[in-house]
């Protein structure tokens, strides 16, 4: 027994980097791309080619000259995603029956990651052909714990992979300001964007209190943590052109880089300190929105998400460690397409009520694995750890209430499988 535990011992140490990577990877970091306000939400997020409020500011600042009166927006936002994580069963040889060995096939829980708080806010400034406006908004906001009892494998003799704990925090706060003129019927607007990144990660794997046991959190063996603190500087531009009763528009939003340092040590083997980027995506975004009647509107969007921005820092400082520093290539993140479409119809009635409803199609963006031609346990262990990826459809609908001609009030919701968004937001004029 002991020379067994000594085999263990050695062996998990070896694989504890790879495994930290891997843990990381397989809970992707949700972006809210969303564009901001509860009417926004409620036309599926389809609002680049409309822009005809305070949100246009981040959307599509060429939108802020649609706007003749001072105007504030605020929006508060209560957020649910959730994620499927592998965190035991056995992914090859037969089952045994003993202890936690009992199940043939990975086994998945679900991490629950949700939030309420003010997601945007701005001031919308007009001046003769000229607009500014000033901002805030939430980025992203994670705050996500998982545990893996660790699954069984089986290569000649049964080995399995050690428990963990982790916990991690990130989030990314826009503050800023953009301006728009018109130009010979062509709507030109542009903005810069400071963006404020936290992040904070704790990964403690531990063994087990018997080989086919629960696991023993007194028995540390590895730790990994990723901390960073940064603020940097991006822009957003964007054009619209009005057409009738129609517009066209354009945005495009270009991110910053943030730095941030890693922590890895166990038992065995020396410590490593490293330093990296995270890069939030870039997006670009083509919009159309049409008004048939003065009642009836419709929007459609189209957003590429460079997703795959993300593999050459973040996904980089995760696999090139211990075993997976000869895969770094076989991971892979794809950009996305995403497609939204949204209506408005406003009741004939007195404040005039409006209806919204929309439907849009999220690609799916997880993190890839390619196995080697060894398709040996480390490969089955991470192609097992990054399976839960899958596209999504997203359903939204909301509405609207002028409570004065100055005061709009609306609420919007957004639902797929995985997530629920609930957006209330407010517009005031002077």
């Amino acid at each position: 027994m002991i020379r067994r535990l000594v085999v263990v011992c050695v062996g998990i140490v070896g694989l504890s980097h790879p495994a930290a990577a891997q843990s990381s990877l397989q809970v992707p970091i949700q972006f809210d791309f969303l564009n901001p306000s509860a009417r926004s939400i409620a036309l599926g997020s389809a609002f680049v080619g409309l822009a005809d409020d305070a949100t246009a500011a981040l959307v599509n600042p060429a939108g802020l000259i649609a706007l003749t009166r001072p105007e504030i927006s605020i929006e508060g936002r209560f957020r649910r995603f959730e994620q499927p994580f592998l965190v035991g069963g056995r992914l090859s040889g037969q089952v045994t029956g003993q202890g936690q060995d009992t199940v043939g096939g990975p086994i998945y829980d679900t991490i629950a990651d949700s939030g309420t708080g003010l997601s945007f806010t701005s001031f919308i400034y007009p001046r003769g052909r000229f607009r500014a406006a000033v901002f805030r908004h939430e980025l992203i906001r994670v705050e996500q714990d998982f545990t893996s009892r660790g699954p069984f494998q089986n290569q000649g003799f049964d080995t399995r992979d050690t428990a963990f704990d982790a916990l991690r925090t990130l989030t990314v706060d826009t503050y800023g300001a953009s301006a728009a003129v018109e130009a010979g019927g062509l709507w030109a607007g542009a903005g810069v964007l400071v963006q404020h990144f936290s992040l904070a990660f704790e990964f403690d794997r531990f063994l087990h209190q018997t080989f086919y046991g629960v696991p023993d959190p007194r028995q540390s063996v590895f730790h990994f943590s990723q901390d960073g603190d940064d603020t940097a500087v991006g822009a957003v531009v964007g054009v619209l052109v009005p057409v009738s009763a129609a517009k066209v528009g354009v945005s495009f939003k270009r991110a910053p880089r943030f730095g941030f340092s890693s922590f890895s040590g166990g038992l065995v083997g020396s410590q490593q300190r490293t330093t990296a980027e995270f890069k939030v995506p870039d997006t670009l975004a083509v919009g159309f929105s049409a008004a048939p009647t003065i009642n009836f509107l419709i929007t459609t969007e189209y957003t590429r998400v460079f997703h795959s921005q993300l593999r050459a820092d973040y996904v980089d400082v995760l696999v090139n460690q211990g075993e997976s520093r000869t895969r770094t290539d076989r991971f892979s993140i794809d950009d996305a397409g995403e497609i939204h479409v949204g209506a408005e119809y406003l009741l004939p009635i007195a404040r005039r009520p409006g209806i919204r409803a929309g439907v849009w199609f999220e690609p799916d963006h997880s993190v890839h694995f390619a196995p080697t031609a060894a398709n040996d346990l480390l490969d089955e262990r991470i192609a097992a750890s990054l399976s839960s990826g899958r596209d999504l459809w997203h359903y939204t609908f909301g509405t609207m209430v002028a409570i004065h001609p100055r005061f709009d009030l609306s609420v919007g919701v957004d639902y797929s499988s995985r997530s629920t968004i609930v957006s209330t937001s407010a517009i005031v004029r002077f």
